[in-house]
């Protein structure tokens, strides 16, 4: 079947993916999650050109994938996994190769990320359940993206977060509202080599989302963090190319080892919702 799946690969550089250079930790260029979200969603829609993306489902993020020399080789593995009345489910991984000493590939390939694409269907309606339905105020930032990244390693390319506008709770769980930044927002918006690229997930909200999260365990719990998974994702909207956006997201509680579970959301000038996170 010609449509059953795809397999793609990418050699990531700091010179094709400017993007790595602002996120490294002690000087090591980690490939960030919502871009290999990014590259799971081009493969399913490579294999579906005719669907849009809806969302994902059951992200889980692995062994990172870290850039100890110049370039690393990864692969992004598409497999259809089934359909409803609305949506077709690619199930996705990106996996890399151990390389010895010699340049030889050993054993069986890493397995990195997973998640399940959901791809709308073409003429098919949106079935889209929300994280929560309040939505932030239009108030401005009382902590500044200093404040934020003084505390945070990204660099300008990932400074999505605008500022931090208030702490919010709902029903006792802690939370707070931030602003989003578009990708022509960013302090540095050279994301890649040879801009513009299109972008299907819209990464760069989602990160936002991932870090006005962070920001919230910091205050509650203490604890510096990196994401683990998403539940689900809804790619809901575009946003408009001078879109004044807020997010907002709400501490849901704690497992074992330290992990916090939080809902977020970005929200339009219009308080219309954009992206999605439970």
């Amino acid at each position: 079947d010609p449509y059953s799946e795809i397999v793609t690969e990418c050699t990531l550089s700091i010179e094709r993916f400017p993007f790595l250079i602002d996120h490294s930790i002690d000087g090591t260029p980690y490939h960030p999650g919502v871009m290999a979200m990014e590259m799971f969603a081009q493969s399913a829609l490579l294999l579906y050109p005719m669907c849009n993306l809806e969302g994902f489902s059951d992200v889980n993020f692995g062994l990172p994938i870290k850039l100890m020399k110049e370039e690393a080789r990864v692969r992004v593995k598409a497999e259809f996994s089934g359909q409803d009345h609305n949506s077709l489910f690619i199930q996705c991984h990106i996996e890399s190769d151990l390389v010895n000493s010699k340049g030889e590939i050993f054993g069986e390939p890493r397995i990195h990320h997973e998640a399940l694409v959901r791809l709308l269907k073409e003429g098919a309606s949106r079935d889209a359940k929300m994280s929560f339905t309040d939505s932030p105020g239009r108030g401005n930032a009382s902590f500044q993206p200093s404040f934020i990244y003084d505390r945070f390693f990204h660099g300008p390319r990932f400074q999505v977060h605008g500022g931090l506008i208030k702490g919010i709770s709902d029903r006792g769980d802690m939370g707070a509202d931030g602003i989003a930044l578009l990708r022509n927002q960013l302090p540095d918006t050279q994301l890649f080599e040879e801009e513009p690229v299109l972008l299907e997930s819209l990464p760069m909200l989602i990160e936002a989302c991932f870090q006005n999260a962070g920001l919230v365990a910091m205050e509650v719990d203490g604890i510096s963090s990196l994401p683990t998974g998403i539940k689900e994702c809804e790619v809901l909207k575009i946003p408009a190319k001078r879109g004044d956006l807020r997010v907002r997201s709400y501490r849901r509680g704690q497992e074992e080892g330290g992990v916090t579970i939080h809902d977020a959301m970005i929200f339009d000038r219009n308080q219309k919702p954009l992206v999605s996170l439970t």
